[in-house]
């Protein structure tokens, strides 16, 4: 059993590997409010990978019982785990950033313009992202031999590249760009 769940969070990182890559690819095109709505759906989808990998489906049972879009609440969510788990995570660093992506996620419906009034995103965001992203990330508990067969950590981790799309972009170098949080690996 828990070989097949390794192998299933294994499976849901690399579908978040693949959404941080877009969500970074977005806020570099300058698509910045359907980045923010992205990421926000990517920070959601790797905290309840982390809780699912650390056993607490408790939680995650307890913020789906928050209802509507407050289930999606990354704020919220990660004051949850603060409080719960004692995480050490820079919340006041990143309060007001993760905040806006919220909103902007909100505004995905026309009808609640006028409800969340203003929010804003900028390329600087993406700094808040990768370091939201990382730490959960890192906190993903998985065998060794399966988070190396992650896209992040099969590739990147180790200088590897794949062209990607009719324009065959670099996947490294938009992984690698700007990116102060996953460290390139030097050897």
């Amino acid at each position: 059993m828990a070989d097949e769940n390794g192998k299933f969070i294994a499976m849901q990182l690399n579908v978040a590997d693949i959404k941080y890559l877009s969500v970074r690819k977005l806020y570099f095109d300058w698509f910045f409010p359907t980045g923010a709505e992205t990421a926000t759906q990517l920070l959601d989808n790797i905290i309840k990978i982390y809780l699912s990998s650390i056993n607490r489906t408790d939680l995650i049972k307890e913020i789906r019982n928050w209802k509507g879009n407050e289930t999606h609440n990354i704020v919220r969510i990660i004051q949850l785990l603060i409080e719960r788990l004692s995480l050490d995570f820079d919340f006041q660093k990143h309060n007001n950033v993760l905040e806006n992506l919220y909103k902007l996620y909100s505004n995905r419906y026309l009808d609640s313009l006028n409800t969340i009034k203003e929010a804003h995103t900028i390329l600087d965001d993406l700094n808040t992202i990768d370091y939201s992203y990382k730490y959960f990330r890192d906190r993903v508990l998985l065998d060794d031999n399966l988070r190396e067969e992650t896209i992040i950590n099969k590739l990147f981790l180790k200088n590897q590249d794949i062209a990607w799309g009719v324009d065959k972009i670099s996947l490294y170098n938009l992984f690698y760009r700007n990116n102060q949080h996953f460290v390139r690996n030097t050897v």
